[in-house]
């Protein structure tokens, strides 16, 4: 079981990493002196580019789902890590640009960190069926204010700042999400639909994921790609992890296992960092047109 919700994980990646070049393609349509709201996000929405997006990110939300219904949170959600190497792909594909020995060695790096970080912490048990809802709101508060503080140091600063800031708060955003959807389709393997319905966390779990995909508009408008894709790679699995281990009682190894587990999080950090100033991403930078053509 465990296995396959790992796969079902990676897919949940590539799905995200579609979703990501063709909002930011749509994104790029629009006037960067247009500041961020309403009627911005009503034209965006309206672009083909976008809607082809929004339905890739539905499929990365129900094969999230399942695989929350089968893994531990704590497990998961790393793997969506792989977004970026997957966006690189399909960015190449899709601008085009071709990837480098460089861009290829770091994205072998990146998923030998993460198998490492998973191996090594060998997540399992949790309890979230009988989670107090007083610890899930706490934690859902903690992290929301955090979402806060991001979004508003999005709101000034320069583009590249503002793109990473809101990048940050939109990863954030949807590690609480995907908090709240392991407690929901676990409350749907007990019970059933009338069980999902009943659980708050369903809920509060649709209203994190619009709230992110919202952020997520801001930020790529805001820049890049480069500027905010590793908010959107690292944040989101750093708050599952949290939560998978400090409120839903996931069980991971201790002591030595947990230097490898750093090692590999390094890694995979590193990676991340450094594969976000790929020619890939960066053409994205340099060549509006391309999205204007196109979308």
């Amino acid at each position: 079981m465990e296995v396959l919700a790992l796969v079902l994980a990676a897919l949940a990646a590539g799905c995200n990493a579609l979703s990501s070049v063709l909002q930011r393609r749509a994104n790029r349509a629009e006037s960067e002196d247009a500041s961020f709201g309403l009627r911005l996000l009503a034209s965006v929405v309206r672009r083909p580019a976008w809607l082809l997006g929004l339905l890739a990110m539905v499929a990365s939300f129900l094969l999230q789902a399942s695989a929350l219904g089968l893994g531990t949170l704590s497990s998961v959600e790393p793997v969506l890590a792989l977004e970026l190497p997957a966006t690189l792909l399909i960015a190449a594909w899709l601008l085009p640009v071709v990837l480098t020995g460089r861009d290829w060695a770091l994205a072998t790096m990146m998923a030998a960190g993460l198998a490492v970080f998973i191996t090594a912490l060998s997540p399992s048990g949790g309890d979230a069926a009988h989670v107090s809802d007083l610890r899930v709101l706490t934690a859902a508060g903690f992290t929301a204010c955090g979402i806060a503080v991001l979004v508003v140091a999005g709101k000034g600063g320069p583009r590249r700042a503002r793109a990473a800031a809101y990048g940050a708060a939109a990863g954030s955003g949807f590690g609480l999400t995907a908090s709240m959807l392991k407690v929901a389709v676990t409350a749907l393997a007990d019970g059933g639909v009338a069980a999902l319905l009943r659980t708050w966390e369903t809920y509060a779990a649709v209203a994190a994921g619009i709230g992110s995909v919202v952020l997520v508009q801001a930020a790529l408008h805001a820049g890049t790609l480069v500027a905010a894709q590793p908010g959107f790679t690292l944040m989101d699995p750093l708050v599952s992890v949290v939560w998978g281990v400090g409120v839903l009682g996931e069980h991971v190894r201790t002591g030595a296992a947990l230097v490898f587990a750093g090692l590999g999080a390094a890694s995979v950090v590193l990676a991340v960092l450094l594969l976000a100033r790929s020619r890939a991403l960066v053409a994205d930078d340099r060549d509006p047109s391309t999205a204007q053509r196109t979308s």
